[in-house]
C-alpha cells in the first residue's frame, strides 16, 4: 500500500467527481457479488446516502452518478429510480440509461431528459453489449446535440477488448454528430492515445481519469498510468475530468486522486481536472 497521503481537497480546493455508480439495492447487491467473484471487493457502502456522505467528507462538492440497463425492459424503471435519488442528493447530477433493444427507445429517452430531468445518459458498451454506432441510437444522439444532453461512455477497451468497444466505431459517431457532448470514461484506455487525438477535432469531447491513473487499479483492470504523460495531461488540461468509480473501487477513495500530486502537476491544471472541467461539461451547452 502506498504511503499515507494528506488530501488537499476542501472548500478552498473543491472536487467534482464525474464518475460515480449508484444502483437500486437489488442490482447493487448483484453487482457487488459479481465483482467479489472476480476477486474484487470494494469494501465501501453502496447505499446512496452513505456514498454521498463519504464523498462530502472527502471534499467532493458535486458528483455525477449513473446506473445501466444490461438488458431490455430495465431502462425506464432505472431512470425513475435515478431521478428520485437525485432529488435527495443536493448538488448531484444524474444520468439515465437506455437499451437499444427497447422498442420504445425514443420515448424512454425523452421521458428521461424531459420529464425526469436527467442530464443525459451513461452507456457501458461491454456490459450492455451494444455498439456505440448502433443506428437505433442516432435519433437520441441527434436530439442530444440540439438539447445539450451529455453522455458518459465506457467505449474504451479497458479492462478487456471485445466486439463492443474501440475507438474506430466511436470516431464514426463523432464524425456524424460533431457537437455531441461526450465524456469517454477511463481515459479511453487501452486506446488512450487514439481517443486523446480526437479532442482537438471535437470541442465538446472529454475524457475522465477513472481507474486509469493509479497503479492500484492495475491488478483489477490492467491500467497503465504511464501510458498518459504529464505533457499530455497539460496539453489536454481543459478536457480531462476526475472520476473515481466510487463505490466500486477496491481501495481507498483518495488513491484515485493521489497521482495528480505525485506527478507534481501545476495547481491550475489540477483545479481544472478536479473541478472546473466537470462544471463546464455538465453545465454547459453547445
Amino acid at each position: 500500500m502506498a504511503a499515507p497521503w494528506r488530501s488537499p481537497f476542501s472548500d478552498a480546493f473543491p472536487c467534482f467527481d464525474a464518475h460515480v455508480h449508484l444502483h437500486p439495492p437489488g442490482l447493487a447487491r448483484a453487482i457487488e457479488r459479481w465483482f467479489a467473484g472476480q476477486g474484487w471487493r470494494a469494501g465501501h457502502a453502496f447505499d446512496p446516502a452513505a456514498v454521498a456522505d463519504t464523498l462530502r467528507a472527502r471534499g467532493v462538492r458535486r458528483f455525477c452518478f449513473f446506473s445501466y440497463a444490461h438488458k431490455p425492459g430495465m431502462a425506464r424503471g432505472l431512470n425513475r429510480w435515478l431521478a428520485d435519488i437525485a432529488a435527495t442528493l443536493p448538488g448531484a447530477v444524474a444520468l439515465g440509461t437506455l437499451h437499444p433493444d427497447d422498442p420504445d427507445l425514443d420515448a424512454v429517452a425523452r421521458e428521461a431528459t424531459d420529464d425526469l430531468g436527467l442530464r443525459g445518459f451513461k452507456f457501458h458498451h461491454s456490459v450492455q453489449r451494444f455498439h456505440v454506432d448502433d443506428a437505433r441510437l442516432f435519433s437520441v444522439y441527434e436530439r442530444a446535440e440540439a438539447a445539450g444532453h451529455v453522455f458518459v461512455l465506457h467505449v474504451g477497451t479497458m479492462p478487456y477488448r471485445d466486439a463492443f468497444t474501440g475507438v474506430e466505431r466511436f470516431a464514426g459517431v463523432m464524425a456524424r454528430f460533431p457537437r455531441l457532448r461526450v465524456c469517454v470514461a477511463h481515459m479511453g484506455a487501452f486506446q488512450s492515445a487514439e481517443f486523446l487525438a480526437l479532442l482537438a477535432r471535437y470541442p465538446h469531447l472529454y475524457v475522465d481519469t477513472t481507474m486509469a491513473m493509479t497503479l492500484l487499479a492495475t491488478r483489477y483492470v490492467g491500467a497503465d498510468p504511464a501510458a498518459i504523460s504529464d505533457a499530455e495531461l497539460e496539453r489536454h488540461q481543459d478536457r480531462v475530468m476526475f472520476g473515481s468509480d466510487f463505490p466500486l473501487i477496491p481501495y481507498d477513495y483518495d488513491e484515485e486522486r493521489r497521482w495528480a500530486w505525485e506527478r507534481r502537476l501545476p495547481d491550475a491544471v489540477r483545479r481544472k481536472i478536479f473541478h472546473d472541467n466537470a462544471e463546464a461539461f455538465f453545465g454547459g451547452r453547445p
